[in-house]
């Protein structure tokens, strides 16, 4: 294997899993945080590929990159969680799908929050209704649309998931 760059924030040493982004950052965690906040992680045996390495312990490899699950992990463990409104959009938006994905109660509410700001709304409707129509959020994914009326299909097209580019339309 590869020599990978290893989270700063998550690197404890009775780690009991380790986790790599899709940017090929590990993280060492323990499991029972991740069973704990995550309905998904509960089960984490099954949710993902595994690698196993005689030096790295059992590897889980998520989609998601590195910025994004080391929010996410701040999440499930006891400290202050991070404060969203100074995070680039594209990282919110990552991690607000991360969240659902991996149903954290804890991280969920503060991201749907941040992709309802008004600067998330106004400045990327599209992406926020893709998020809201996605997740069931009917009255972001209203207020996402009619921001996005207006805007050029060939933009919608590219941004859009086939089912809610078919409503939009």
């Amino acid at each position: 294997m590869a020599t990978s760059e290893i989270s700063q924030r998550f690197c404890v040493a009775d780690a009991d899993i380790t986790i790599a982004s899709s940017d090929g950052v590990l993280f060492k965690l323990h499991r029972k945080n991740l069973e704990f906040h995550s309905d998904i992680f509960a089960n984490a045996a099954d949710t993902t590929q595994r690698d196993s390495d005689s030096s790295a312990g059992d590897i889980l490899h998520l989609s998601e990159r590195a910025d994004v699950l080391d929010l996410l992990f701040q999440y499930m463990y006891r400290q202050p969680q991070p404060v969203l409104k100074d995070v680039q959009f594209d990282v919110c938006a990552g991690l607000a799908e991360a969240a659902e994905k991996y149903i954290v109660y804890s991280a969920a509410p503060a991201t749907k929050l941040r992709m309802r700001q008004a600067d998330s709304v106004a400045e990327h409707p599209l992406e926020v209704l893709n998020y809201a129509a996605r997740h069931n959020h009917k009255e972001l994914a209203d207020e996402a649309a009619r921001l996005s009326m207006g805007l050029p299909v060939a933009q919608a097209v590219k941004t859009l998931a086939p089912d809610t580019l078919i409503k939009w339309v």
